[in-house]
């Protein structure tokens, strides 16, 4: 079986988010989506999100297509992947620091789960 070809790529931005990207410039990308995923930070400063430092919440650039899953959200959390051979499965948890205590980290349910099939 050859290995797993998934456009895709992880980012640690201070936010959670999911999309896909349908076009980058000229590049028309629908036939085979790039995923992209803002894994989010389990730990930010107050003031530390994107917002807090340019004064806007996170959106996709204008030479950008992106359908997005899930929107850009500014809270604590993180994303569990576990990469198998046939799929790829995301679990994206999060964490309200001022009403969660670090002890329920341990219990959190994802919100969002989502699997990607191996192509073909």
């Amino acid at each position: 079986m050859p290995p797993l070809r998934v456009g895709c790529c992880i980012i640690r931005l201070h936010a959670i988010a999911l999309g896909k990207m349908l076009r980058c410039g000229t590049q028309n990308l629908e036939a085979n989506p790039i995923v992209a995923v803002l894994s989010g930070p389990i730990g930010t400063r107050p003031g530390g999100w994107p917002s807090g430092r340019r004064g806007v919440g996170a959106t996709p650039p204008a030479h950008i297509d992106l359908h997005e899953d899930v929107k850009p959200i500014e809270q604590h959390g993180f994303t569990v992947a576990d990469f198998e051979r046939d799929e790829i499965q995301l679990r994206m948890f999060k964490w309200d620091r001022h009403t969660d205590t670090p002890e329920s980290i341990d219990a959190l349910e994802p919100f969002h789960v989502v699997t990607f099939p191996r192509p073909g």
